[in-house]
């Protein structure tokens, strides 16, 4: 059997014909052997589908169910969050303890300036009853040494003594004659 004959046979089946072409699928199917079976398989395959086709009942009319929806949406407008924290409040909050970590810091690094520098006082005894002195400033970040023969000599007799000096940028030395 032709393909547009077996989609003619359906559509006759289905209604889907004029009267015309209709009464003529009508004798075919009752003279072609073909064409009768294939339209009892489409009767089966019709009934089948509309016997056991499932029912799906919705508990809501459709009205009602869409109107469940605008009323849901609306719900959800009608609530919005609160707007975050503005970037100035945002600022505040970072700033506001990084300043007092500065503070303190600063309060740390003042307290530790005021604290005197610590300047060495050394004595070493040398050979021949020969002492030197040395004096060292590490804030300044200079060594200061005195040779003398006598116990301690004072600055100003230091001073006032013949001496040969020698600067060698990180350290500079009297030697006292």
């Amino acid at each position: 059997m032709k393909p547009d004959l077996e989609l003619k046979l359906q559509a006759w089946l289905d209604a889907e014909l004029p009267d015309a072409e209709a009464e003529q699928m009508r004798r075919l199917a009752a003279t072609d052997p073909d064409a009768a079976r294939l339209l009892a398989e489409l009767q089966n395959i019709k009934a089948a589908l509309l016997n056991n086709e499932p029912t799906a009942a919705v508990p809501e009319t459709r009205p009602f169910y869409w109107s469940k929806i605008e009323r849901q949406i609306q719900r959800q407008a009608a609530v919005r969050p609160a707007p975050g924290p503005s970037w100035a409040e945002r600022l505040r909050r970072w700033l506001a303890p990084l300043a007092g970590v500065a503070a303190l810091a600063a309060a740390l690094l003042l307290a530790l300036n005021q604290s005197a520098p610590q300047v060495l006082n050394q004595v070493s005894e040398m050979a021949d009853g020969f002492k030197a002195r040395t004096f060292r400033d590490p804030s300044a970040g200079i060594n200061f040494v005195v040779f003398h023969d006598t116990p301690s000599p004072s600055v100003a007799l230091a001073a006032a003594l013949p001496a040969r000096t020698r600067n060698d940028g990180s350290s500079f030395m009297i030697e006292l004659e």
